[in-house]
Protein backbone atom coordinates (compact mmCIF):
# COMPACT_ATOMS: atom_id res chain seq x y z
CA UNK A 1 0.00 0.00 0.00
CA UNK A 2 1.47 3.34 -1.07
CA UNK A 3 1.59 6.51 0.98
CA UNK A 4 -0.36 8.39 -1.71
CA UNK A 5 -2.90 5.76 -2.72
CA UNK A 6 -5.98 7.38 -4.23
CA UNK A 7 -4.40 10.82 -4.44
CA UNK A 8 -3.90 12.96 -7.54
CA UNK A 9 -0.81 15.15 -7.82
CA UNK A 10 0.02 17.96 -10.25
CA UNK A 11 3.75 18.62 -10.62
CA UNK A 12 5.28 21.44 -12.64
CA UNK A 13 8.76 21.40 -14.16
CA UNK A 14 8.58 17.62 -14.30
CA UNK A 15 10.53 16.88 -17.47
CA UNK A 16 13.83 16.54 -15.64
CA UNK A 17 15.58 16.78 -12.28
CA UNK A 18 13.67 17.13 -9.03
CA UNK A 19 10.28 17.44 -10.72
CA UNK A 20 10.73 14.20 -12.63
CA UNK A 21 11.98 12.44 -9.51
CA UNK A 22 8.91 13.70 -7.61
CA UNK A 23 6.62 12.37 -10.33
CA UNK A 24 8.25 8.93 -10.40
CA UNK A 25 8.20 8.61 -6.61
CA UNK A 26 4.61 9.84 -6.25
CA UNK A 27 3.42 7.36 -8.88
CA UNK A 28 5.31 4.55 -7.15
CA UNK A 29 3.51 5.50 -3.94
CA UNK A 30 0.12 5.17 -5.62
CA UNK A 31 -0.76 8.66 -6.83
CA UNK A 32 -2.17 9.55 -10.20
CA UNK A 33 0.31 12.08 -11.53
CA UNK A 34 -0.29 14.94 -13.97
CA UNK A 35 2.93 16.62 -15.04
CA UNK A 36 3.76 19.80 -16.93
CA UNK A 37 6.85 21.42 -18.37
CA UNK A 38 7.78 23.81 -21.15
CA UNK A 39 9.77 21.07 -22.96
CA UNK A 40 7.43 18.52 -24.49
CA UNK A 41 9.74 15.65 -25.51
CA UNK A 42 11.37 15.00 -22.10
CA UNK A 43 8.03 15.65 -20.37
CA UNK A 44 6.38 12.86 -22.35
CA UNK A 45 9.32 10.61 -21.48
CA UNK A 46 8.44 11.14 -17.82
CA UNK A 47 4.85 10.14 -18.53
CA UNK A 48 5.93 7.05 -20.50
CA UNK A 49 8.37 6.00 -17.79
CA UNK A 50 5.66 6.12 -15.14
CA UNK A 51 3.20 4.24 -17.32
CA UNK A 52 5.79 1.59 -18.20
CA UNK A 53 6.29 0.94 -14.49
CA UNK A 54 2.53 0.44 -14.04
CA UNK A 55 1.77 3.91 -12.71
CA UNK A 56 -0.95 6.38 -13.67
CA UNK A 57 0.27 9.51 -15.45
CA UNK A 58 -0.56 12.12 -18.04
CA UNK A 59 0.72 15.58 -18.81
CA UNK A 60 0.81 18.61 -21.06
CA UNK A 61 3.20 21.41 -21.94
CA UNK A 62 2.81 24.72 -20.16
CA UNK A 63 4.65 27.96 -19.49
CA UNK A 64 3.89 28.81 -15.86
CA UNK A 65 4.42 32.50 -16.63
CA UNK A 66 1.11 32.39 -18.52
CA UNK A 67 -2.01 32.19 -16.33
CA UNK A 68 -3.98 30.54 -19.13
CA UNK A 69 -1.40 27.74 -19.37
CA UNK A 70 -1.59 27.12 -15.63
CA UNK A 71 -5.37 26.92 -15.78
CA UNK A 72 -5.08 24.47 -18.67
CA UNK A 73 -2.86 22.21 -16.56
CA UNK A 74 -5.26 22.14 -13.61
CA UNK A 75 -8.30 21.64 -15.83
CA UNK A 76 -6.70 18.80 -17.77
CA UNK A 77 -5.53 17.12 -14.57
CA UNK A 78 -9.04 17.11 -13.14
CA UNK A 79 -10.51 16.07 -16.48
CA UNK A 80 -8.11 13.10 -16.51
CA UNK A 81 -8.25 12.00 -12.88
CA UNK A 82 -11.46 13.57 -11.53
CA UNK A 83 -9.80 15.70 -8.84
CA UNK A 84 -6.51 17.13 -7.60
CA UNK A 85 -5.18 16.65 -4.09
CA UNK A 86 -1.53 17.72 -4.31
CA UNK A 87 0.22 20.56 -6.12
CA UNK A 88 4.01 20.63 -6.35
CA UNK A 89 5.32 23.91 -7.75
CA UNK A 90 8.75 22.87 -8.93
CA UNK A 91 9.25 24.89 -12.14
CA UNK A 92 12.18 27.28 -11.95
CA UNK A 93 15.54 28.21 -13.39
CA UNK A 94 18.59 30.36 -12.76
CA UNK A 95 19.83 33.44 -14.57
CA UNK A 96 23.04 34.27 -12.74
CA UNK A 97 24.85 37.62 -12.82
CA UNK A 98 26.30 40.10 -10.37
CA UNK A 99 23.93 42.91 -9.44
CA UNK A 100 25.49 45.62 -11.61
CA UNK A 101 25.57 43.32 -14.64
CA UNK A 102 22.14 41.74 -14.33
CA UNK A 103 19.74 42.56 -17.15
CA UNK A 104 16.03 43.19 -16.85
CA UNK A 105 15.44 40.03 -18.88
CA UNK A 106 17.50 37.91 -16.46
CA UNK A 107 15.59 39.33 -13.49
CA UNK A 108 12.18 38.97 -15.09
CA UNK A 109 12.71 35.44 -16.41
CA UNK A 110 13.87 34.07 -13.07
CA UNK A 111 11.30 35.85 -10.90
CA UNK A 112 8.40 35.29 -13.27
CA UNK A 113 8.96 31.54 -13.48
CA UNK A 114 9.84 30.77 -9.86
CA UNK A 115 7.58 33.23 -8.04
CA UNK A 116 4.84 34.46 -10.33
CA UNK A 117 4.57 31.02 -11.90
CA UNK A 118 3.89 29.50 -8.50
CA UNK A 119 1.22 32.10 -7.80
CA UNK A 120 -0.34 31.45 -11.21
CA UNK A 121 -0.56 27.73 -10.49
CA UNK A 122 -2.01 28.13 -7.01
CA UNK A 123 -4.61 30.59 -8.26
CA UNK A 124 -5.49 28.23 -11.12
CA UNK A 125 -5.88 25.35 -8.65
CA UNK A 126 -8.13 27.36 -6.35
CA UNK A 127 -11.42 26.33 -7.99
CA UNK A 128 -10.59 22.68 -7.30
CA UNK A 129 -8.86 22.96 -3.92
CA UNK A 130 -10.82 25.69 -2.08
CA UNK A 131 -13.51 23.32 -0.87
CA UNK A 132 -14.54 22.39 2.64
CA UNK A 133 -12.67 19.31 3.81
CA UNK A 134 -10.41 19.21 0.78
CA UNK A 135 -7.34 18.42 2.91
CA UNK A 136 -4.94 19.04 0.05
CA UNK A 137 -1.20 19.61 0.00
CA UNK A 138 0.82 22.34 -1.70
CA UNK A 139 4.60 22.07 -1.76
CA UNK A 140 6.66 24.91 -3.20
CA UNK A 141 10.25 24.23 -4.20
CA UNK A 142 12.74 26.85 -3.05
CA UNK A 143 16.41 27.07 -2.15
CA UNK A 144 18.58 28.04 0.78
CA UNK A 145 19.57 30.97 -1.48
CA UNK A 146 16.20 32.40 -0.43
CA UNK A 147 17.20 32.11 3.23
CA UNK A 148 20.78 33.35 3.14
CA UNK A 149 21.23 35.13 -0.20
CA UNK A 150 23.84 34.12 -2.73
CA UNK A 151 26.45 36.03 -4.71
CA UNK A 152 25.41 36.35 -8.34
CA UNK A 153 21.83 35.27 -7.66
CA UNK A 154 19.92 38.33 -6.53
CA UNK A 155 17.01 37.40 -8.80
CA UNK A 156 16.92 33.74 -7.75
CA UNK A 157 17.37 34.55 -4.07
CA UNK A 158 14.60 37.16 -4.20
CA UNK A 159 12.24 34.77 -5.98
CA UNK A 160 12.88 31.90 -3.58
CA UNK A 161 12.59 34.19 -0.56
CA UNK A 162 9.31 35.44 -1.99
CA UNK A 163 8.03 31.87 -2.12
CA UNK A 164 8.30 31.71 1.65
CA UNK A 165 5.98 34.68 2.20
CA UNK A 166 3.66 33.40 -0.51
CA UNK A 167 3.49 29.97 1.10
CA UNK A 168 2.79 31.29 4.57
CA UNK A 169 -0.07 33.37 3.18
CA UNK A 170 -1.57 30.37 1.39
CA UNK A 171 -1.24 28.36 4.60
CA UNK A 172 -3.21 31.03 6.49
CA UNK A 173 -5.88 31.57 3.86
CA UNK A 174 -6.49 27.93 2.94
CA UNK A 175 -6.02 26.28 6.32
CA UNK A 176 -9.80 26.42 6.77
CA UNK A 177 -10.09 23.84 3.97
CA UNK A 178 -7.59 21.51 5.60
CA UNK A 179 -4.98 22.43 3.00
CA UNK A 180 -1.34 22.66 4.02
CA UNK A 181 1.25 24.73 2.17
CA UNK A 182 4.96 24.31 2.82
CA UNK A 183 8.35 25.07 1.27
CA UNK A 184 11.31 22.79 0.68
CA UNK A 185 14.53 24.84 0.60
CA UNK A 186 17.24 22.80 -1.07
CA UNK A 187 20.98 23.14 -0.95
CA UNK A 188 23.11 21.39 -3.56
CA UNK A 189 21.04 19.09 -5.79
CA UNK A 190 22.82 17.57 -8.78
CA UNK A 191 20.83 18.84 -11.77
CA UNK A 192 21.70 20.68 -14.98
CA UNK A 193 21.35 23.96 -13.06
CA UNK A 194 24.18 23.01 -10.69
CA UNK A 195 26.66 21.18 -12.92
CA UNK A 196 29.89 22.75 -14.18
CA UNK A 197 28.97 25.58 -16.50
CA UNK A 198 32.22 25.33 -18.43
CA UNK A 199 31.85 21.67 -19.37
CA UNK A 200 28.16 20.80 -19.69
CA UNK A 201 27.20 23.48 -22.26
CA UNK A 202 23.54 23.21 -21.25
CA UNK A 203 21.25 25.94 -22.56
CA UNK A 204 17.85 26.57 -20.98
CA UNK A 205 15.43 29.06 -22.54
CA UNK A 206 18.19 30.57 -24.61
CA UNK A 207 20.88 31.01 -21.96
CA UNK A 208 23.64 28.78 -20.62
CA UNK A 209 23.08 27.41 -17.12
CA UNK A 210 25.31 25.83 -14.52
CA UNK A 211 27.78 26.92 -11.87
CA UNK A 212 31.37 28.03 -12.56
CA UNK A 213 33.75 25.25 -11.54
CA UNK A 214 35.55 27.35 -8.91
CA UNK A 215 32.32 28.20 -7.11
CA UNK A 216 30.95 24.69 -7.50
CA UNK A 217 34.08 23.19 -5.95
CA UNK A 218 33.74 25.54 -2.96
CA UNK A 219 30.11 24.46 -2.49
CA UNK A 220 31.11 20.81 -2.58
CA UNK A 221 33.49 21.41 0.30
CA UNK A 222 30.57 22.66 2.40
CA UNK A 223 27.86 20.15 1.64
CA UNK A 224 27.26 16.70 0.22
CA UNK A 225 25.29 16.91 -3.05
CA UNK A 226 21.90 15.24 -3.34
CA UNK A 227 20.50 13.38 -6.29
CA UNK A 228 17.04 14.37 -7.54
CA UNK A 229 15.83 11.09 -6.05
CA UNK A 230 17.16 12.15 -2.64
CA UNK A 231 15.47 15.51 -3.06
CA UNK A 232 12.08 13.95 -3.84
CA UNK A 233 11.75 12.23 -0.47
CA UNK A 234 11.06 15.36 1.63
CA UNK A 235 8.44 16.41 -0.93
CA UNK A 236 6.75 13.03 -0.55
CA UNK A 237 6.74 13.48 3.22
CA UNK A 238 5.04 16.88 2.99
CA UNK A 239 2.52 15.50 0.49
CA UNK A 240 1.62 12.55 2.72
CA UNK A 241 -0.71 12.21 5.68
CA UNK A 242 2.37 12.15 7.92
CA UNK A 243 2.58 15.92 7.44
CA UNK A 244 -1.13 16.65 7.93
CA UNK A 245 -0.48 19.15 10.72
CA UNK A 246 2.59 20.83 9.24
CA UNK A 247 1.86 24.05 7.36
CA UNK A 248 3.47 27.38 6.63
CA UNK A 249 6.91 25.91 7.25
CA UNK A 250 10.26 25.94 5.46
CA UNK A 251 11.99 22.56 5.45
CA UNK A 252 15.73 23.13 5.05
CA UNK A 253 17.17 20.21 3.06
CA UNK A 254 20.73 21.27 2.42
CA UNK A 255 23.22 18.83 4.03
CA UNK A 256 24.31 21.66 6.31
CA UNK A 257 24.93 24.23 3.60
CA UNK A 258 22.65 26.52 5.59
CA UNK A 259 21.94 26.17 9.31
Amino acid sequence: MGRLDGKVAVITGAARGIGKADALLFAKEGAGVFVSDIDEAPLMETVKEIQAAGGKADGCTADVRKPEDCQKVMDKAVEKFGKMDILVNNAGLTRDALIARMTDAQWDTCVDISLKGTFNCIRAASKYMMKSGHNGRIINVASVAGLMGNVGQINYSAAKSGLIGLSKTVAREWGRYGITCNVVAYGFVDTRLTREKETQQEVVAGEAVGIPKKIRDMMLLQARPMTPEDAAKPVLFLASDDAAFITGQVLNVSSGLYM
